[in-house]
């Protein structure tokens, strides 16, 4: 298989805690028993190794290891659908390599006669093996709005009449600051908006701010007048959310998109925050 960067950080994300989750001994001793090498302890660890890229994971590395912690406490519960989802997606980390094949075995993968590869596009969407044809449209309209972005134009158009916003800054000694909009218009987006934020820790030893909320401002514009450059990723095989980052930067945006008046719009921004 072919892996782009964001894939990698994605499958560390999904390797480091699934090897977590076995070296807690999570699973019941069934599973564990029947498990494959590749999902044991040693080889996990490997696995994580083996896609580390870079000294500081991308950002898809955080998210894709929440969404496995989220699938393995509903397999763990009993959720079968879950549980074929959480293994689905290590599978499609795997560090076993795969022969090379010629003809219908590769039709499905994108070639450099798609349109998504023949045009030219401001925003780099790398090829990767959930680049189906059926996501193309989901394609075209992030790179329409990440063109916005890169313009400073407006893209309330773009966006749900109303939607959601998350904020989420994660501090060191397992501390965050976050902050959440539901229902928030469209044109505020462009405008800029004031929210309430909250202040909180895991650990008693952590420094304490003496105020714990807040009021913060978000504008998406003049958020992204200060990146470089805007580089996009799907963020899952769905084609459904979309990381925006710039790699000089520990700030990113997470976009999910749904099917909207014949198209598509974006239905949630979450605006994330990684401190050193």
């Amino acid at each position: 298989m072919v892996f782009d960067m964001q894939d990698a950080a994605r499958c560390i994300g999904r390797w480091t805690l699934h090897a977590d989750a076995v070296d807690d001994e999570a699973f019941p001793e069934a599973a564990t028993a029947a498990f494959i090498d590749q999902l044991q302890f040693p080889a996990a660890v490997h696995a994580a190794d083996f896609f580390l890229t870079e000294d500081r994971p991308h950002p898809a590395y955080r998210d894709a290891a929440d969404e496995a912690e989220r699938l393995l406490t509903l397999a763990l519960a009993g959720d079968k659908a879950a549980a074929y989802t959480y293994f689905g997606n290590l599978g499609l980390c795997s560090t076993q390599p795969e022969a090379v094949q010629d003809g219908a075995g590769l039709d499905k993968y994108p070639t450099a006669t798609t349109p998504l590869q023949a045009e030219a596009s401001p925003t780099e969407l790398p090829s990767s093996d959930f680049d189906e044809p059926v996501n193309q449209r989901r394609l075209a309209f992030i790179k329409l709005f990440v063109q916005r972005l890169r313009d400073g134009a407006p893209v309330a158009d773009l966006l749900k009449p109303q939607i959601s916003y998350v904020y989420m800054v994660k501090h060191p000694c397992a501390a965050a600051t976050t902050g959440y909009v539901e229902l928030l218009p469209a044109s505020d987006v462009d405008t800029g908006f004031p929210f309430e934020t909250t202040y909180t820790w895991e650990n008693p030893d952590c420094t304490v701010p003496p105020e714990l909320q807040w009021i913060e401002a978000f504008k998406l514009t003049e958020t992204m007048s200060q990146w470089t450059r805007i580089e996009a990723a799907a963020g899952d095989h769905n084609f459904d959310r979309f990381f925006l980052s710039d790699n000089a930067r520990n700030d990113y945006l997470l976009i999910s998109i749904e099917p909207y008046d014949q198209g598509y719009a974006v239905s949630k921004i979450e605006y994330r925050v990684e401190m050193p």
